[in-house]
C-alpha cells in the first residue's frame, strides 16, 4: 500500500512522501482505508467521530441533499419573480427594466457577500453561517413581499441575496467536507444541479403563481419554504468543519450540545488578510481559468434566457404569462437533468479508472475530460438565436435551449469538481470565487442582451456570445495537458491546509 501512496503527486488531496505515509498510517488505528475500487481514500478519514468523513452514508447523503436544497431555494427565490416583471412594474409604477433589477441586485449581493463569509465559516463553522444567513434570506423575502414601494422591494431583495450567498458560497465546501475525492463528483453534481436548475424551475412555477395569486406571492412562497428549511437545519444539520491537525471545540459534547453555538469550532483567529483569501485563490490557474469560462457558461447558457425569454416569448411566440414560464423553464431544466446524468458520476468513473492505471493517483485534470460535452452550450445558444431571428417554431427554440442547458450543467459540475480536487482545503474560497465571477458577470447581462439582439440580430448576437464561451474554453483544454505542471510550478496554498 505504501507503494501506491508514494506514487501520489503534489496536490492538496495527494500523499507524496514516506513521512506523510507514516503519518497517515499512524493517524488511523485500522491502517489505511480503501474505497470500493481498492484505492486509498483521499483524504484519509481519522478515527475521530466528529470527522464528517466518518458519518454514516445515509447521513452524509442527507446533509448533501439539505445543502443542495438550500442552494436550490436561494436560486429559485432569485428568479421566481422573472415571469411577472410586467405585473410588478404596473403595480409599482416603474418600467419593466426597473422591475428586473429585483433579480439583478439579488445576483450581485449573493455573489459578493460569500467572499466575506468564508473566513468565518473556516473558524466558527459552516453550521452557524447557514443558520444566521438563511434566516436573513427569509426576512428579505418577506420584506419584498409586503413592501408597498419599489424601494422597499429592492431593499428586501438585497437582504434576500445576502442570505442566499451562504449555500451558494460554502455549499461546495460542505460537499468536500463530507466526501472523498473518488466519490465527490456524484454529490457535487447533485449540488451543482440544484444551483443551476433553481433559476430554470423558477419561471415554470413563477408564471402560474403570478397569474393565480399575484406577483407578491413569488416572494412569499420561497420565503415560507426557506423558513421551514431553516427549522429543519436548526435541528438536524451537524457541523462539517473539521481539522485534520487541531482538536475541535465540539469534542466530547453530545449531539444536542453540538447544535448550540459554542463560538469557534477551531481555535484560530480570523485575520483581516483572510477576507482576501478567496481573491488569493484566483491567482491559481486551476481556479482562475475555469472560473472565467464558467462565468460565461452560466451567463450565456442560463441567465441569458432568464433576462430575454420573457420579452421574446411574448413578442415572437405571443405566449401568455403561464406559457412564458413554461417556455423559460422546461427546456433548460430537462437539458440540465440530462447533462448531469452524463457528468458527476461519469467524472468519478473516469477518475477512478485513471487511478487504477496510475498506481492510485487521481489526477484532478482528468475531470476536464468532459470538455467535449460542454461545447453543446455554444451550439444551443447560437442556434437559439437563429430560431428567434428567423421566427422558427417555439419547439425548435426549446430544443436549442435544452441543448444549451445540457452543456451548461456538464460544465458546471466539471468546473466545481476540478477546482476543488486541485485545492480541497481551500474549497470554501474556491466556491466563493466561482460564485463571485458568476454573479458579477451575470449581473450585467440584463443591460445588453436584448439591445444587442435587436440591433445586430439575434442570430448574430447570440452566435457572438457563444463564440466568446468557446474561445474561453481553450485555456481549459490546455490545462488537460499542462495543468499538473502549472499547479506544481505555482505551489500549494498555505491557508488552513489542514481542513
Amino acid at each position: 500500500m505504501a507503494t501506491i501512496l508514494k506514487s501520489e503527486k503534489a496536490n492538496n488531496d495527494s500523499i507524496t512522501s514516506e513521512k506523510e505515509i507514516a503519518r497517515l498510517e499512524a493517524s488511523t488505528k485500522s491502517g489505511l482505508r480503501l474505497d470500493k475500487q481498492g484505492l486509498p481514500l483521499i483524504p484519509q478519514p481519522s478515527d475521530h467521530p466528529d470527522d464528517p468523513l466518518n458519518f454514516s452514508r445515509p447521513f452524509k447523503v442527507y446533509i448533501a441533499v439539505l445543502v443542495s436544497g438550500l442552494a436550490f431555494m436561494a436560486q429559485l427565490g432569485s428568479a421566481l419573480i422573472n415571469p411577472a416583471f410586467r405585473q410588478m412594474a404596473k403595480d409599482l409604477h416603474v418600467t419593466v427594466e426597473q422591475a428586473s433589477y429585483s433579480t439583478t441586485v439579488f445576483i450581485l449581493f449573493g455573489g459578493v457577500l460569500s467572499m466575506f463569509i468564508v473566513p468565518f465559516a473556516n473558524v466558527y463553522g459552516r453550521r452557524i453561517c447557514y443558520i444566521i444567513f438563511i434566516i436573513i434570506a427569509v426576512a428579505g423575502a418577506f420584506v419584498s413581499a409586503a413592501a408597498p414601494t419599489y424601494g422597499g422591494v429592492i431593499t428586501g431583495r438585497v437582504f434576500n441575496g445576502i442570505g442566499g450567498s451562504v449555500p451558494l458560497g460554502i455549499g461546495a465546501a460542505t460537499i468536500c467536507d463530507l466526501f472523498s475525492q473518488g466519490e465527490r463528483g456524484l454529490y457535487m453534481g447533485f449540488y451543482t444541479l440544484a444551483v443551476t436548475n433553481g433559476p430554470h424551475i423558477a419561471p415554470i412555477a413563477g408564471g402560474y403563481i403570478a397569474e393565480k395569486l399575484g406577483w407578491r406571492w413569488c416572494f412569499w412562497i420561497p420565503g415560507i419554504i426557506q423558513a421551514a428549511m431553516w427549522v429543519v437545519l436548526l435541528f438536524t444539520l451537524p457541523e462539517t468543519l473539521y481539522s485534520r491537525k487541531d482538536h475541535s471545540a465540539l469534542e466530547r459534547k453530545s449531539y444536542t450540545q453540538k447544535l448550540l453555538f459554542h463560538g469557534k469550532v477551531l481555535e484560530r483567529k480570523v485575520h483581516p488578510r483572510d477576507f482576501l483569501g478567496s481573491l488569493r485563490m484566483a491567482r491559481y490557474a486551476a481556479v482562475l481559468l475555469p472560473s472565467i469560462w464558467y462565468m460565461t457558461a452560466n451567463t450565456y447558457g442560463s441567465a441569458l434566457y432568464a433576462v430575454t425569454s420573457s420579452q421574446l416569448a411574448a413578442t415572437v411566440f405571443h405566449f401568455d404569462l403561464e406559457q412564458t414560464g413554461l417556455f423559460m423553464g422546461v427546456p433548460l431544466s430537462i437539458g440540465c437533468v440530462i447533462g448531469e446524468a452524463t457528468a458527476g458520476w461519469v467524472s468519478d468513473a473516469i477518475l477512478n479508472a485513471y487511478a487504477k492505471r496510475h498506481n492510485g493517483y487521481r489526477k484532478p485534470e482528468v475531470r476536464l475530460y468532459l470538455i467535449p460535452l460542454t461545447t453543446l452550450l455554444a451550439v444551443g445558444t447560437a442556434t437559439y438565436g437563429y430560431c428567434i431571428q428567423t421566427r422558427k417554431h417555439w419547439i425548435d427554440a426549446s430544443v436549442c435551449m435544452a441543448i444549451s442547458g445540457l452543456g451548461t450543467q456538464v460544465g458546471t459540475t466539471m468546473v466545481y469538481t476540478y477546482a476543488t480536487d486541485s485545492y480541497k482545503p481551500q474549497s470554501g474560497e474556491i466556491g466563493a470565487v466561482i460564485n463571485l465571477f458568476k454573479s458579477i458577470f451575470a449581473f450585467n447581462i440584463g443591460f445588453y442582451a436584448l439591445p444587442f439582439g435587436m440591433k445586430a440580430g439575434f442570430d448574430a448576437a447570440f452566435s457572438t456570445l457563444a463564440a466568446i464561451n468557446l474561445v474561453l474554453l481553450l485555456p481549459l483544454v490546455l490545462l488537460v495537458w499542462k495543468g499538473e505542471e502549472i499547479r506544481e510550478w505555482q505551489g500549494t496554498p498555505k491557508d488552513h491546509a489542514d481542513i
